[in-house]
């Protein structure tokens, strides 16, 4: 069985802060060195979480699934900074 732990969302929106903020007050939040958010949570989430980021005033440009793997690459990557 494969479980879907491997997956998350990637956010880009405007103002980053605010949306940050939200987002963590809904799910696990890890920022982006690209200036986007990656949110641990499943993908069916994606349209609640434009939803509620829209209704508090955040332009949401884009979310899209995300794999682990290239959450650690940009983790990892961010981590040498």
């Amino acid at each position: 069985m494969i479980e879907k732990r491997n997956e998350g969302l990637l956010v880009r929106a405007e103002p980053l802060e605010w949306a940050q903020e939200i987002s963590q007050r809904m799910v696990d939040v890890v920022r982006l060195r690209d200036g986007a958010l990656l949110l641990k949570v499943d993908s069916a989430w994606a349209g609640a979480i434009n939803t509620v980021l829209v209704s508090k005033g955040v332009r949401v440009n884009e979310i899209r699934k995300e794999s682990t793997a290239v959450q650690l690459v940009a983790l990892g990557h961010d981590l040498l900074k």
